[in-house]
Order: structure tokens, then sequence, then C-alpha cells
């Protein structure tokens, strides 16, 4: 499955960035493709999601605690943190499952999710031991550096 950012332009879908051209340089000319396309109720910065995701990474890569090694367990610790919960059910046996809501566009709008991000910020910064300015500023550099690998290989 590819996942890409697209802008309609005169009734034609383009790639966001340059690296979502990347992501969809692959596929073959004329291939018929099936695609679900989810656009956001208001206005939603997409930099900003990605910003998002990129500081997860650099959380994930810079602890040794196994309930944060991953991005995916660093959104939902965050998420936890912030008692950003669709719901919940307690189990017979006590037990508490909780489900997070999400980040998406189709799901968040655009002030929620920018308080939702910048109250993120400094737990994620917390965490790994560094001021929320340097967790963005190390992100920015790894997301920097990322992009010139792919435009190597």
């Amino acid at each position: 499955m590819i996942e890409a950012a697209l802008v309609c332009r005169n009734g034609v879908l383009v790639p966001h960035s340059p690296e979502d051209a990347r992501r969809l340089a692959d596929i073959e000319p004329d291939v018929v493709l099936r695609a679900k396309i989810t656009a956001p109720r208001k206005q939603r910065s997409y930099q900003q999601l990605k910003l998002w995701w990129a500081c997860c990474r650099t959380v994930a890569d810079n602890t040794d605690d196994p309930n944060w090694n991953t991005p995916e367990k660093v959104s939902e610790q965050i998420k936890l943190a912030l008692r950003f919960i669709r719901s919940y059910m307690v189990a017979p046996d006590g037990t508490v499952h909780i489900v997070t809501r999400s980040v998406s566009f189709g799901e968040l709008g655009h002030m929620e999710a920018c308080n939702f991000f910048d109250q993120s910020w400094p737990i994620m910064a917390e965490k790994i031991g560094v001021s929320v300015d340097d967790l963005l500023a190390e992100t920015y550099e790894n997301v920097r550096m990322k992009s010139l690998i792919e435009e190597t290989t």
C-alpha cells in the first residue's frame, strides 16, 4: 500500500510534496489504481502531521523503554497521557480496555490538532531528557537527512 498526500489542481490529483512524488514514482504508467481519498473537514497542516510522526520516531529512537520504542507506541503513550480517548470498557475481570482517538485528517480538526500537538511536544521532550526546542531541532535534522538520502537512492 502506498500512502501519499495529494492536491487537486484543475481536476487532477498531483503529489503534495517531492517526498509524495517519490512515493508514487514506482507506479507503472496507465495502471488502474483503487484509492480511498480522505479530505480534511477543515484545512490541516500536512507538514504538522509529518512533524508529529517524525517526533514520535525521534523519541522511539532515543529511548530504551519498551513501552516507547516505536513511533506507534510513542503515539499511544502521548494519547494516554493527554487522555485523548475515544472509548473504554471494563472487562468482568476488572481489566480496562482503552481505545485512543486518531490524529488523522479525517478525525481531527485543525485547531484541535494544533492544541493536541502543542501539548505533546513537552511530554516527548521530557521522555528523552531534552528541551522541546532540541527535540524539534533534532527531528528537523533527521527529516532533512532522510530526505537527502532518499534523493540519492
